[in-house]
């Protein structure tokens, strides 16, 4: 079933936290769209580091895999990435005036979920980049949390977008499947679906273990993406996490 997710919440425009009712949908569907997350101000200033990040070269080919396999495959994903998460690794460049309210906000969401999903997350492990996909670009469907590899810390990912004046022939949609499958459907079950618009200032937050993908783009697509991770046991296991974030885990 098609539903096109971009009013499933009343919001306060610019306001950096989540309301109770968003929560609540988060924690009852799993996923949760909420319009004008941010202002458009902010939205013009992450749209600006990202082109200044990408003028100094500091983006590359997004692949699929981990560390030790990760490989592009353009029959699964085609975009560029540019991590800007964790913020203390990130090396400097574009306008940090701009990510600067970038942290501030996607901190505030982590407080946000921390708060009001019982589940701890680990500040210091928040991941996040900026991916922008080309006229032709796509992600096929995939999940952002694997049991038994590194990914597995992740319980929320989240989406910023970027894109003003997006139209529907644009595409770049994400899909959140909900036919209770994987990484592949289950055998003979019928398509079950969430399609939101990449509209600029809409926040999409679900679970990592969710099977989703991004639709074929039209127009270029730009957003932030990453993840919230829960803790993980003892220190040296921790710094060791730290140090493999910001491009090692599956993306």
């Amino acid at each position: 079933m098609l539903v096109v997710a971009t009013t499933l919440l009343g919001f306060t425009p610019g306001s950096p936290t989540l309301a109770k009712d968003a929560l609540t949908r988060l924690q009852r569907n799993g996923f949760v769209s909420v319009p004008d997350f941010v202002a458009s101000n902010t939205v013009e200033a992450l749209k600006r580091d990202a082109a200044l990040l990408q003028r100094e070269g500091r983006f590359s080919t997004a692949g699929v895999g981990e560390a030790s396999t990760n490989r592009e495959d353009t029959l699964v994903r085609k975009c560029e990435q540019c991590f800007v998460f964790p913020q203390f690794k990130h090396k400097g460049g574009g306008d940090a005036d701009g990510r600067a309210t970038l942290y501030q906000s996607i901190d505030s969401l982590r407080a946000d979920l921390n708060a009001g999903c019982g589940v701890e997350l680990d500040g210091m492990l928040t991941e996040g980049l900026y991916a922008t996909y080309p006229n032709g670009g796509f992600y096929r469907r995939h999940v952002d949390s694997v049991d038994g590899t590194a990914s597995e810390v992740r319980q929320w990912s989240y989406l910023l977008y970027l894109n003003t004046e997006w139209k529907e022939e644009d595409g770049g949609c994400l899909r959140i499947h909900t036919d209770g499958g994987g990484e592949q459907a289950p055998p003979g079950s019928a398509p079950s679906f969430v399609d939101i618009e990449p509209r600029a200032g809409t926040l999409v937050v679900f679970r990592s273990t969710m099977p989703h993908e991004v639709l074929d783009t039209d127009a270029q697509r730009l957003a932030v993406a990453g993840w919230f991770n829960k803790p993980v046991q003892g220190s040296s296991d921790r710094r060791q996490l730290i140090t493999y974030l910001g491009g090692a885990l599956v993306v």
